[in-house]
């Protein structure tokens, strides 16, 4: 029995399609999150106190699973100018199931 109301097309139709080789923190995640989020968490008013303009503060919120949660919006939706496409979302969790590593 399962809550997860994803269908397997909709879980892995980009997989296979969306290129994961070349996704590092300093080619991908961090241009994203510059693109994306920093203009809402970086520096002292940073909204939720999650600062996303440094490898550490990336890096924190993927290893608890938070970072996935917002992009893939199971837990809530961020950015929230709306949901991301299937094969960015591919991208971030591979970085993140790959160790999040600062490459």
């Amino acid at each position: 029995q399962s809550c997860y109301n994803k269908n397997e097309e909709e879980l892995y139709a980009l997989k296979s399609d969306c290129d994961t080789s070349g996704v590092t923190f300093s080619s991908f995640v961090q241009p994203f999150m510059n693109i994306n989020c920093v203009s809402c968490h970086s520096g002292p008013g940073a909204y939720a106190n999650v600062h996303l303009d440094s490898y550490d503060g990336v890096k924190a919120i993927a290893v608890n699973g938070r970072l996935y949660g917002a992009l893939s919006g199971t837990s809530f939706q961020m950015p929230p100018t709306g949901k991301l496409d299937a094969c960015t979302i591919v991208k971030m969790n591979y970085w993140i199931e790959h160790g999040s590593q600062n490459n």
